[in-house]
């Protein structure tokens, strides 16, 4: 009896058990990337909007620029479409320094971005249209259009996909959104199963491509989207960007 007693006591029961061990604390470096990508949505959300404003202001100074001044002007309107296509952060000491001739110019720091954008040659925001209908705030990060028009200082000969990044809750109907660009014109409903959740929640819809048999310099890209007086789509970006190789054949 006493030996079955003390086998039952010293057998620990399933309540007994010690608890589980703490998972373990993620790595240095992983923390780290975590506050490095807190940093770099921080920056992006307070340069693109002044990289905008910067860029609107090139463009027009670029359109009544002496045909000798053009080349400057084409290359900053460049640098700074680059800059913001890719997140719109970059290191403002570097920066200074390289224009005060110490040091060359360095590549732009990526910041994350979506992966649809991660492709994207240029982002076309509604801080950088010429003409908002109805009128925007001058640095408004996205509009509810019925017609936008951007300036197009430089693309290269090629074909290019256009995509929407878009909001639109309250779609009762088909949406026709129209784009039109150098005698082309591209046409896509946006269909009510592709609304949105909320004016905060965006989407991103393929419009077509475009196919340009030259250099395209100093065009106007028009976007209309349903009765201009009653507009519902909301614009946060209008990419360009080089189409998608196609998928290897299995």
């Amino acid at each position: 009896m006493t030996v079955a007693c003390v086998l039952m006591l010293g057998w620990p029961s399933p309540a007994q058990q010690p608890p589980a061990a703490p998972a373990p604390a993620p790595p240095p470096a992983a923390r780290l990337q975590q506050m490095e990508t807190i940093y770099q949505k921080g920056l992006s959300a307070r340069h693109i909007p002044l990289l905008g404003r910067y860029l609107l202001e090139l463009q027009r100074q670029a359109a009544t620029a002496a045909p000798t001044d053009k080349p400057a002007y084409d290359a900053e309107i460049s640098r700074i479409q680059q800059i913001i296509s890719a997140g719109g952060v970059l290191d403002l000491l570097a920066t200074q320094q390289a224009q005060a001739g110490t040091m060359p110019m360095p590549a732009p720091m990526p910041a994350p971005v979506p992966i649809e954008q991660k492709q994207a040659l240029i982002a076309l925001s509604p801080a950088l249209a010429q003409e908002v209908i109805p009128t925007a705030p001058a640095d408004a990060r996205t509009a509810t259009i019925g017609e936008i028009g951007w300036r197009i200082e430089f693309i290269a000969a090629g074909t290019y996909d256009i995509l929407l990044h878009y909001a639109c809750p309250e779609l009762t109907a088909p949406l026709k959104i129209q784009v039109e660009c150098n005698g082309q014109t591209l046409e896509k409903d946006l269909e009510v199963d592709r609304a949105t959740r909320d004016a905060e929640t965006f989407r991103i819809l393929r419009l077509g491509s475009l196919t340009l048999t030259s250099d395209l310099r100093g065009e106007t890209l028009r976007l209309t989207a349903g009765d201009k007086n009653s507009p519902q789509l909301i614009v946060k970006s209008l990419l360009i960007t080089r189409p998608r190789p196609p998928a290897p054949n299995p």
